[in-house]
């Protein structure tokens, strides 16, 4: 069954755009021009991904996904366009349940990776040391992990607002303060993502029995 999205777009030529590109992808794809008409469709089908304009003639994203959610249905996973630096609307997007809040202009080939990527599970690696990261990322690609990879803080703060993913590795030996402010950052995005520490004296593969145990301890009282 071909994974089926629904864009939400006042723009035609980025509705267009951007249904033409997961065409081409193989997804199966719905378009509303506003937000109206995209809670009528949300109403009578049922989707995997709902890709929503934040800002809209008629009403903004966050107000057409909260009417979306009391729906009595399966929810699907939604991520916003924006086209503005907007936090508030941001971390109410975030509070609500959203996957990913992303900036205009977008790459579509971003979006298309958040897709596929939520089949597999998603891994944010934050480490300044360059030959621990590549060793660190070599033994995730053995698991077949969705990695993201980075060695500046800033970066590593812009992402975790993006993405909802499954774990982030940061090096042990980083400044207590840059642990706190990512620590912060999954609380007030209401991330489930379990924090995993390394650092250059360990055996990189590590990472992967500790990724393990993170998963069993969530089974246990």
């Amino acid at each position: 069954m071909k994974t089926k999205i629904l864009i939400v777009d006042d723009h035609p030529a980025i509705r267009t755009t951007m249904a033409d590109v997961m065409i081409n992808e193989g997804f199966e794809v719905h378009v509303a021009e506003c937000g109206k008409q995209a809670i009528e469709l949300y109403s009578e089908d049922t989707f995997n991904f709902v890709l929503m304009d934040m800002q809209m003639k008629d009403m903004k994203g966050v107000d057409v996904f909260r009417k979306m959610l009391k729906l009595e249905r399966k929810q699907a996973n939604f991520v916003f366009i924006s086209a503005f630096s907007a936090p508030e609307l941001e971390n109410e997007a975030y509070e609500l349940g959203c996957m990913a809040f992303l900036q205009k202009p977008i790459r579509v080939e971003r979006v298309i990776d958040l897709i596929r990527s939520k089949s597999r599970k998603s891994v944010l690696v934050f480490l300044e040391n360059e030959e621990l990261l590549q060793n660190v990322t070599e033994e995730l690609k053995k698991e077949c992990f969705s990695i993201d990879s980075v060695t500046k803080f800033d970066q590593a703060l812009i992402k975790l607002r993006q993405i909802n993913y499954n774990y982030v590795i940061v090096d042990e030996d980083s400044p207590g303060i840059e642990q706190d402010r990512i620590e912060n950052t999954l609380k007030v995005t209401k991330s489930e993502s379990h924090f995993i520490t390394i650092n250059e004296d360990e055996s990189p593969a590590l990472v992967i029995s500790r990724i393990h145990s993170s998963d069993y301890s969530k089974y246990l009282i």
